[in-house]
């Protein structure tokens, strides 16, 4: 169980890292089993914005788009 808490924690560190450097302010992103929620500090998210997120997240993990959750909040 240790090990997939830390597999979690790698993913959700290269999730957010690859996030950041698309140029967000912020983000932070928890995975819990086969569910990811993504929060990111915006005004609003444009599609093609959402669309980079949720590439970032199924390239990083075994999660499906299906199972991911993003959302923006105001800075």
């Amino acid at each position: 169980k240790a090990e997939a808490i830390a597999d979690n924690i790698l993913q959700e560190s290269n999730i957010e890292i690859l996030i950041l450097a698309k140029g967000f302010a912020d983000c932070i992103a928890f995975i819990d089993g086969d569910s990811c929620s993504v929060v990111v500090q915006a005004e609003a998210l444009q599609s093609q914005e959402s669309l980079q997120i949720l590439q970032i997240v199924t390239s990083q993990s075994d999660i499906v788009a299906g199972n991911v959750q993003i959302s923006a909040v105001k800075g």
